[in-house]
């Protein structure tokens, strides 16, 4: 792969991470509310081994498992201002920090991959006012700059992953989002791709 296409990349999965981590729309599946406090002491309590370097053994792996789809289940039931919430704690990004491989794959699979249709239908079924909001709420942060430190944070990942992330972004993006909600993101989409553009120069060089 040649570093322009890594770089471009890199660039989109980190979009795609910013619509799920970012802007992720309420979910309407908890009958028991999840909030990030809650989030992050049951991660603190699982005081997880970093196996980032080297697994552990299969039967620590199995019981790993089960914890991982607990604590994916319980991310993807946070609500907007909880989401906020457990980005600015950052606890499950030190939670994923410490997976293998195949852990990381799970949680990305469970997390995002599964959530992106469901991202993009409740975008189509907003009012046009509110998903304008959305934008505007998006556009607000970048110009504070949280939207730069999280894509920076986003390239750090594995490259595999991030295309898995990446690719699976533009699906949805494309083939599940209405004519509608694309004009409305148009503005957004736009000012995200100045800050990749920004990253690219910063980290990487002139092309």
């Amino acid at each position: 792969m040649n570093a322009n296409k890594a770089i471009i990349i890199k660039a989109a999965a980190a979009l795609a991470v910013i619509w799920i981590l970012v802007f992720a729309v309420r979910s309407i599946a908890a009958s028991k509310k999840i909030t990030a406090e809650r989030l992050q002491n049951e991660i603190s309590e699982l005081a997880f081994d970093d196996w980032s370097e080297d697994s552990g053994s299969s039967s620590e792996a199995e019981e790993r498992e089960n914890e991982i789809r607990r604590i994916a289940d319980m991310v993807n039931k946070l609500d907007f201002e909880e989401r906020q919430k457990n980005r600015e704690n950052q606890s499950a990004e030190d939670f994923f920090r410490k997976l293998d491989a195949r852990e990381k794959n799970l949680f990305v699979d469970l997390t995002i991959v599964e959530t992106m249709g469901r991202f993009m239908e409740a975008l189509d079924q907003m009012p046009p006012e509110q998903r304008k909001d959305f934008v505007q709420k998006g556009l607000s942060e970048i110009q504070e700059g949280r939207t730069e430190e999280d894509m920076a944070r986003a390239q750090e990942m594995d490259e595999d992953l991030l295309t898995k992330i990446s690719e699976e972004g533009m699906r949805a993006y494309f083939n599940e989002a209405s004519a509608d909600t694309k004009l409305d993101l148009a503005p957004l989409m736009e000012a995200m791709n100045e800050v990749m553009q920004g990253l690219r120069g910063n980290e990487f060089g002139q092309r």
